[in-house]
């Protein structure tokens, strides 16, 4: 039960909260709030991992299963065997210990004369504090792609130079006419279907491809950029790789984004009667969920200050078991020239 007077019951906090959530899904608010995740979008694209939380082995493990078809070869046909290889489930256990939070609250007597009510305030701070631990993760995500490149292995003909596991092309190049460099780079290094994220490469190449697309003289450029899908974030990519303009080319199912929450109630529960504490899925982004907690606190006479806690406990992992060790299924592109 609550324990300082004027405080929301769980029920009445319940309540609070499905209120807010119906406000947040509101465009009008939700459009205000706009995380900057293109590239968790993109990981988000070519997962095909299967995650599980493991319970009673650490707090925070998840286990994380690929497969794999590397074994499968073709040879020649000598007799009436059957047999062969075939394809294999490959399993790594992580410890998920990869959080940020953010703390909030909402204070009564700050409504008592607003022109806005404290359903409005908290479904406003909810996705302000989204924003801000989605923006963190997206952040993250790169240097994460960045840990996982692999080595180029398309010959050295063409728009490429390859230095490492980058490969440096020219800015006079960076339009629609380099997907023909890009599909072969994917054939070369056998990545499957893959796609793009990026920041400011590419990006102005796209939209007039995409506008031009109605006329005649511009209907190939948009067929070009058809070929794959791709994801934009001018914001993360290049702050992460300032000074340089990165493009990643990445495999289906070589990434998996692994999430997890302490709290396995999905309704608000009192702990001890000093806190209460649940899970939710995330407004802005549903693929992922959150820890909450709720704290009050008296303000005022006989008035209640609420105190909020989201935790986001997040991480991506590399696919450790791919076909090659230098063929990790993560391709970076450099506008420019190998730096001496």
């Amino acid at each position: 039960m609550s324990t300082v007077g004027g405080v929301f019951t769980e029920t009445q906090l319940l309540d609070l909260m499905v209120r807010a959530d119906a406000l947040a899904f509101d465009d009008r608010i939700k459009l205000q709030f706009i995380p900057k995740i293109g590239v968790l979008n993109a990981i988000n694209a070519v997962q095909n991992a299967r995650i599980k939380p493991l319970f009673g082995v650490k707090d925070r493990d998840v286990q994380v299963m690929w497969m794999n078809t590397c074994d499968i070869e073709a040879d020649d046909d000598v007799s009436c065997e059957f047999g062969g290889e075939s394809a294999s489930t490959n399993t790594e256990t992580y410890a998920l210990n990869n959080k940020k939070a953010v703390m909030w609250y909402v204070d009564e007597p700050d409504y008592d004369d607003n022109y806005f009510d404290i359903e409005e305030g908290l479904a406003k701070s909810q996705l302000a504090a989204e924003v801000k631990l989605l923006d963190w993760l997206a952040g993250y995500s790169v240097g994460v792609l960045n840990t996982s490149r692999g080595v180029n292995a398309t010959s050295p003909e063409g728009k490429g130079n390859i230095s490492g596991t980058d490969t440096y092309i020219l800015p006079a190049y960076w339009n629609s006419a380099l997907m023909a460099y890009f599909e072969r780079a994917a054939a070369m290094n056998q990545i499957a279907n893959p796609v793009f994220v990026s920041g400011n490469n590419m990006y102005e190449a796209a939209i007039l491809a995409n506008a031009n697309s109605a006329n005649a003289n511009g209907k190939g450029d948009a067929i070009l950029f058809g070929m794959r899908p791709w994801y934009f974030d001018l914001f993360n990519v290049d702050t992460v790789n300032t000074p340089a303009y990165f493009t990643y080319m990445i495999g289906q199912g070589v990434l998996a984004m692994a999430n997890k929450v302490v709290n396995q109630n999905t309704t608000p529960e009192v702990v001890n009667g000093v806190f209460t504490r649940w899970s939710r899925p995330m407004t802005l982004f549903p693929g992922l969920s959150v820890d909450m907690f709720y704290k009050p606190e008296c303000s005022g006479t006989n008035r209640v200050k609420h105190n909020f806690k989201m935790i986001l406990n997040a991480d991506i992992f590399l696919n450790p078991t791919g076909c090659s060790a230098t063929n990790t299924g993560v391709l970076s592109f450099i506008c420019g020239e190998p730096q001496d």
